[in-house]
């Protein structure tokens, strides 16, 4: 057993990322996407874990001097490790999009376009492009601090017949177009051609900067990566939105944390470049290749046919909702677990929809953190706001990088009347609870959804989540007992059945491990098992080695980040899935003196979970629905297809201690399962 590092465990998790861009049974143009993710991965992890490592090394220069060498060691190894993640990311990008070549569809550049395609491109640039194009004339003092640390820039020097020289900066428009422009081919050879957006604008330069009579122009790309932290503080005058509102605004002034530019940019386009950005730390720059923000190829378009990407999945209709019957009927019968995407997230929208013309239902109150762009959950609670019932929402301005689009569904819901239970600063809402209030005769009903995921129709196409519906009335009660929680300033209350960060859940976690360490010291069997996207409590993980140690058998899958490594001979075995789809749900098993206890819920294994954020785990006490949790566990475990060996040599091997035959794929073995066994 050992303990290692969250950075690099999280940079073995983005490992296996790059991992399956290589693997050849994948579908090229979904190894292409998977590239997109890899790229994305890398912006993010710079946006949040640099910046927080330079944060650290700063605030200990001021108040804990000793510790600053371990943090600019953990800098330097976290730097050298991305660059030769990135060495392996280029040799495989170039592979993979030669290997197009061979179905006949070609990614070609501005030199390449035959006189139809060059056509076509000014044509597309002259009436769609330019018009929206942001140029910026760069002089050594020009202040760049505003630029978008998620777009790229053509970096353009522009030399007079004189021999004047000017440099100009074009942000590439990818927030309005698609990175990559499909182009005609009418020479009917059955070849299809591709042009980066970026190698249109070097296509038409001359047409930019016409009024200025350039004798030549050159462009390179490059990118640029900031502190994605924001301060939340403010004038008490204002409000807490307005707070978040100016604070994401600052967050385009943050401190830049990478510079990447194309090698071949000559050195006096470069010392512009750096001045205006005040580019100063050597560390901070990165040489790159013609083209930056490979993250666009998670949207790269398929020409090619089905066959060339993943076969889409047909959600399973779940058993026990009936067609013809309300949601809320099947709820009262008996608990039920949707399985996402495996089942379709459109019953919780249904769901909705009937709550809100319902004249039995009084009241919804429901927790919001990522909305999909156009939310149809959103739809559904402002009709049922119009139908006259009491609607409460917690929607989570902090939610990173969502922050404006919930400031405007916010602001939506509040013209509509729309109760919104207001956030406090320190404290951040993530858990995912839907509470449906009805009354019949005296009787009041409770129809409760716990998630371990978004309320995102988008999401849960993608994400592999779980939810469970119940009408379990001590459930209810426990739920609505979280938003009187949220409402009254997070004061401490007491939860019969629900586990709530930040008062308890901790605790009760340890405590349930320590059960299984009392029972293995007495002979009994003792187990634990653990479906998670990070584990990185230090006292958790202490407390697992405990239990390891005390001879409880410990099986973890942690999608993402696992500071525990751990060894079949001392009683953990700890996995990681990676698949076609995200691994996103939360599952917690305790053997219990062979009672087992199950859980699920929103919260991983981190400090921030316990301490910084309101989360619920809900216990499953239904025996079907805790077979087919355990049923997961088991298909999990022995995946020796797209599980990985969490170790500390960063190999990310297959999890092949089992017999390679059958092939077992987690993904695939579960929607097997929901689709034969259960339904």
């Amino acid at each position: 057993m050992e303990i290692i590092n969250r950075e690099i465990s999280w940079l073995q998790f983005n490992a296996r990322v790059l991992q399956e861009a290589i693997n050849k049974e994948i579908p090229v143009i979904e190894r292409i996407k998977f590239l997109g993710i890899y790229s994305n991965n890398i912006d993010e992890f710079y946006r949040v874990r640099i910046a927080s490592i330079n944060r650290l090394i700063d605030f200990n220069k001021k108040n804990y001097p000793a510790k600053v060498k371990e943090n600019e060691n953990l800098y330097k190894f976290v730097i050298e490790e991305i660059l030769n993640q990135q060495a392996k990311f280029s040799k495989i990008k170039d592979e993979t999009l030669k290997e197009l070549e061979q179905y006949n569809l070609f990614i070609i550049n501005e030199k390449e376009l035959s006189s139809e395609q060059e056509i076509f491109v000014k044509k597309q640039f002259n009436e769609n492009i330019f018009p929206g194009l942001f140029i910026v004339l760069l002089k050594k003092r020009s202040n760049l601090s505003h630029l978008n640390d998620g777009s790229i820039y053509l970096a353009t020097k522009l030399t007079k017949q004189s021999g004047k020289k000017d440099y100009a900066l074009i942000e590439i428009p990818t927030n309005d177009f698609s990175r990559f422009i499909i182009l005609p081919n009418s020479e009917n050879n059955g070849k299809k051609y591709i042009i980066r957006i970026d190698d249109v604008i070097r296509a038409c330069l001359k047409d930019v900067f016409k009024i200025f009579d350039y004798e030549t122009n050159e462009a390179f790309t490059i990118k640029i990566t900031k502190d994605a932290e924001i301060e939340m503080y403010g004038n008490v005058s204002k409000s807490y939105m307005d707070i978040v509102a100016e604070s994401v605004k600052k967050r385009q002034s943050g401190e830049t944390l990478r510079f990447i530019y194309d090698e071949t940019m000559p050195e006096d386009l470069l010392e512009i470049l750096k001045s205006c950005f005040k580019i100063t730390d050597s560390n901070k720059i990165t040489k790159g290749s013609r083209y930056h923000n490979s993250k666009d190829f998670m949207f790269f378009p398929n020409l090619l046919g089905e066959k060339f990407e993943y076969k889409k999945l047909i959600p399973i209709p779940h058993r026990d909702i009936i067609q013809g019957q309300t949601i809320l009927s099947s709820i009262q019968k008996k608990d039920i677990l949707l399985h996402y995407p495996y089942n379709s997230f459109d019953n919780i929208i249904f769901l909705l929809q009937e709550a809100s013309i319902d004249p039995k239902v009084k009241s919804i109150q429901m927790t919001l953190y990522r909305l999909a762009e156009n939310s149809k959950i959103i739809n559904s609670l402002l009709n049922a706001a119009r139908n006259g019932k009491f609607v409460t929402v917690f929607l989570e301005l902090k939610a990173r990088f969502d922050e404006e689009r919930n400031i405007f569904w916010t602001n939506k819901l509040e013209e509509s009347g729309v109760n919104l239970i207001k956030t406090i600063p320190g404290i951040k809402v993530h858990t995912k609870l839907l509470l449906i209030q009805a009354k019949n005769k005296d009787e009041i009903i409770y129809y409760s959804n716990i998630s371990t995921g978004n309320f995102n129709e988008n999401t849960a196409k993608s994400y592999s989540d779980i939810s469970l519906l119940t009408a379990n009335p001590e459930i209810g009660k426990d739920v609505a007992k979280v938003f009187y929680l949220m409402e009254s300033a997070y004061r401490n209350i007491n939860f019969d059945h629900l586990i709530v960060s930040p008062f308890f859940m901790r605790n009760k976690i340890i405590e349930l491990i320590d059960f299984e360490i009392e029972n293995s010291k007495k002979g009994k069997n003792a187990w634990i098992q653990l479906k998670i996207n990070n584990l990185t409590d230090v006292a958790i993980i202490e407390k697992l080695i405990d239990a390891a140690k005390a001879g409880v058998k410990i099986k973890i899958s942690s999608r993402a980040t696992c500071n525990l490594i751990g060894d079949k001979s001392e009683n953990i075995i700890t996995i990681g899935i990676l698949d076609k789809f995200l691994e996103h749900s939360r599952i917690f098993a305790f053997c219990n003196d062979n009672q087992p206890k199950y859980f699920i819920g929103s919260a991983d294994l981190m400090i921030r979970n316990f301490d910084l954020r309101i989360e619920v785990l809900v216990p499953v006490y239904d025996k079907n629905i805790q077979q087919e949790l355990q049923t997961i566990f088991d298909i999990q475990f022995a995946d020796n297809q797209s599980a990985r060996d969490w170790n500390s040599k960063e190999e990310n091997s297959l999890n092949n201690s089992l017999n390679l035959i059958p092939k077992i794929r987690t993904q695939e073995e579960t929607y097997k399962f929901l689709k034969e066994k259960i339904y």
